[in-house]
């Protein structure tokens, strides 16, 4: 025997010219290892061609050239060893191969389609609950009108609240997973640690005290100011109240007696007492002690403090909390000027 017969002879393989196709072609053994090397786009070529039933259709579907199409179809039948689709008088149909491949994927594929492109948020059929961190401040002028929207707007969603805590924002959206905070006092440095934030309403504070104060006339100097009793209020995670550090800013220390850890009695004391007290201007807008009291510009301001919504940047693009802001936003923020 020749030598020569001993030997295989392997052709090699030829490759197409661009533009030019080689047919249908299964290599032996391409469909090793199939899932691993496959190009998953391929699959949104095969359920276009599926639906369309024609190359320029599903090249449109697609915003693909009817060229790249039929190039991904040929990728699609050397990897998976069949033809897939045969050429009929108005385009393409699939082979029973084809059909067969089509029906164990398509729950799959309408599964992961519907994951990436998800139905319009519908607040209505929405069954689901939302933890928002809110001071008693907030929560008396956001609950009402939001409560009362939801009964209309959103019969099945929840609203779960929690203290808001100013030094502890970051960890309560990372550890205790509260999906909103609605508040003031925002750190800039909470950007760069991923959170982010919209503004609703200014904050206006001025000094409050009982009509019949003796410091509610005459002028109300430093000294007078600093010589009286003051309380105050310090939320969770707060080292002092927000007054005391503008003051401290200038140096300056004054005869605070009362730390409150809420807002909703303050006005009730100052009514009650020589006590006097910075505070949000907006607090008279909905106590029964408003007209107990007068309110006077102290003599080193309170500056403006946005009050607003604070969120995690996770949650940025999710439907749910798209809405839910918005609807803050829409029944609460103050009109641009």
């Amino acid at each position: 025997m020749n030598a020569t017969t001993n030997k295989i002879h392997r052709s090699k393989p030829t490759r197409a010219k661009p533009g030019e196709s080689t047919g249908f072609e299964l290599v032996p053994g391409s469909r090793r290892g199939t899932f691993q090397g496959m190009d998953l786009n391929l699959l949104r070529v095969f359920a276009a061609l599926i639906r369309e039933g024609n190359v320029t259709r599903a090249g449109a579907a697609l915003c693909l050239s009817q060229s790249a199409v039929s190039n991904s179809l040929q990728r699609l039948r050397t990897a998976l060893g069949d033809m897939l689709f045969e050429r009929i008088a108005s385009g393409v149909r699939p082979t029973s191969r084809g059909l067969e491949l089509w029906q164990q994927l398509q729950p799959h594929y309408l599964s992961i389609e519907k994951v990436l492109t998800p139905e319009a948020f519908d607040p209505m059929t929405y069954d689901g609950a939302f933890t928002i961190a809110m001071s008693d401040y907030t929560v008396e002028r956001i609950m009402p009108r939001l409560g009362a929207y939801l009964e209309v707007h959103a019969p099945r969603v929840q609203i779960i609240l929690m203290p808001y805590s100013v030094a502890n924002m970051f960890p309560m959206f990372e550890r205790e997973g509260i999906d909103l905070a609605i508040g003031a006092n925002r750190d800039d440095a909470q950007h760069s640690r991923g959170l982010r934030a919209s503004t609703l309403w200014p904050i206006h504070s001025r000094c409050l005290m009982r009509r019949d104060h003796p410091l509610a006339t005459g002028k109300l100097t430093l000294k007078r100011f600093l010589s009286a009793r003051h309380l105050d209020v310090c939320l969770p995670g707060m080292t002092m109240p927000l007054y005391d550090s503008v003051l401290a800013a200038h140096g300056i220390r004054r005869n605070l007696i009362i730390t409150l850890n809420h807002y909703t009695q303050t006005l009730a004391v100052l009514a009650a007492t020589d006590y006097i007290a910075v505070l949000p201007v907006s607090l008279l807008d909905l106590s029964a002690y408003a007209a107990q009291l007068c309110q006077r510009d102290p003599p080193i301001a309170m500056p403006e403090r946005p009050l607003g919504t604070i969120w995690h940047q996770r949650h940025e693009s999710s439907p749910p909390h798209v809405w839910l802001r918005q609807v803050l936003n829409e029944l609460f923020a103050a009109p641009k000027s």
